[in-house]
């Protein structure tokens, strides 16, 4: 029943939305900030970066809806916006991105590291990740982490839906055979 009270709250607040309503922009903000965070610094790996990015992201969606652009799907816009950002981000400082095994153990707050709900630690977890291609990484990244659906997924990386179920699934394999070498 808390679900069900939450969706149709999220869904009257993203009414209110795209009519510009900045009550309802805060309610979206307060929901999403902390696992945008946690998206982008998972790849920037730098706190102070993360959270200038973060902010961004939520400058542009505000943008984008004074605008009066359309949007169909809010938590999958905003995460495609952070992951243009972080490209966009790392363009600009013409640097590459830092594998995940090199994120400092500190710049991942803990809250974010209990909500994670796994056996391995997360230094394992980070040199598993680091062994697949970045593809592989954020797809994982998106499902497992952010808890993106299918359909969301694919509205972020700008692909077809099956194409995303066959990418996670090369993944997931991918992962579980590093993980059953033991590399």
């Amino acid at each position: 029943m808390k679900g069900l009270k939450t969706n149709l709250k999220e869904k009257i607040a993203f009414l209110k939305l795209k009519n510009g309503d900045l009550e309802a922009f805060g309610f979206f903000y307060d929901k999403y900030v902390k696992q945008i965070y946690r998206f982008i610094l998972l790849k920037v790996s730098n706190t102070q970066i993360a959270e200038d990015l973060t902010q961004d992201v939520f400058l542009k969606t505000w943008q984008h809806l004074v605008d009066q652009k359309s949007l169909s799907h809010f938590r999958a816009f905003i995460y495609r916006i952070a992951r243009n950002i972080v490209i966009d981000h790392y363009r600009q400082s013409n640097r590459q991105p830092l594998p995940i095994d090199e994120v400092a153990d500190d710049n991942l707050p803990t809250e974010e590291i209990a909500d994670l709900d796994i056996s391995l630690d997360v230094a394992k977890v980070k040199k598993y990740l680091a062994q697949i291609k970045p593809a592989y990484q954020e797809i994982l990244i998106l499902k497992y982490i952010e808890d993106l659906s299918f359909e969301e997924i694919a509205e972020v990386l700008q692909k077809d839906k099956n194409n995303v179920r066959v990418l996670l699934h090369r993944a997931t394999n991918k992962l579980k055979y590093i993980i059953s070498e033991g590399k």
